[in-house]
């Protein structure tokens, strides 16, 4: 065989076993933003509880809450992103334990534990994920956000509303700062068919997972 041909040769191996992954940092943040989108739009979401969530929120606003929606339906490639960010980023795994995911060629670890907490961190606060006390659960990697049964909202009024639950009764409600704490404001979305995440601040779900 020719010098030639040996060259190519090594040069073509030396290609394959080129680690192209990417470090774990906000580079991701703008690459999941631009391959992996969220959606915030109600009509993105699962038939179902597209119609529950409207309800809902069409209540809160006659009844002068703003509701402002985060997020509906999820690429699940995004969802496996923040999932490993947050569990690394706050020590609750090795990066070592992350698991591949077709599609995202990302290197969580960096073989330093503080650079990989940090990068990992960096995306955290680049997607804006709720973390203790707000949210003391990862992010799902099997979310109810990527068949479209999940909803991320935020819900704001002053003093005390009063509102219509789906049998047309009406319910008087005083504003919570942790809607997680709020468990008036869960009665009357259970009545819609909308269920409160209790460990995720802004999530609601078809079954409250």
């Amino acid at each position: 065989m020719s010098k030639k041909n040996n060259t190519l040769e090594k040069e073509s191996s030396d290609k394959k076993n080129k680690d192209t992954s990417k470090k774990s940092g906000k580079y991701w943040v703008k690459w999941a933003n631009e391959h992996a989108k969220n959606s915030n739009k109600i009509d993105d979401l699962n038939s179902g509880f597209k119609k529950n969530v409207s309800q809902f929120i069409k209540a809160l606003e006659n009844s002068g809450a703003t509701v402002k929606i985060k997020a509906t339906k999820r690429s699940s490639k995004r969802a496996y992103l923040f999932h490993w960010c947050w569990k690394i980023s706050l020590g609750k795994c090795k990066p070592s334990d992350a698991s591949k995911l077709e599609g995202v060629n990302i290197k969580w670890d960096h073989g330093d534990i503080n650079a990989s907490k940090k990068g990992a961190l960096e995306m955290v606060k680049g997607f804006g994920l709720a973390v203790p006390p707000k949210s003391k659960v990862a992010p799902s990697l099997t979310s109810n956000h990527i068949a479209g049964n999940a909803i991320d909202m935020e819900i704001f009024w002053e003093g005390e509303i009063s509102i219509l639950k789906n049998d047309k009764t009406k319910v008087k409600i005083k504003y919570n700062e942790s809607t997680n704490n709020n468990t008036d404001l869960h009665e009357v979305a259970e009545s819609y068919g909308v269920f409160k995440h209790k460990n995720d601040e802004p999530h609601w779900s078809h079954n409250g997972r």
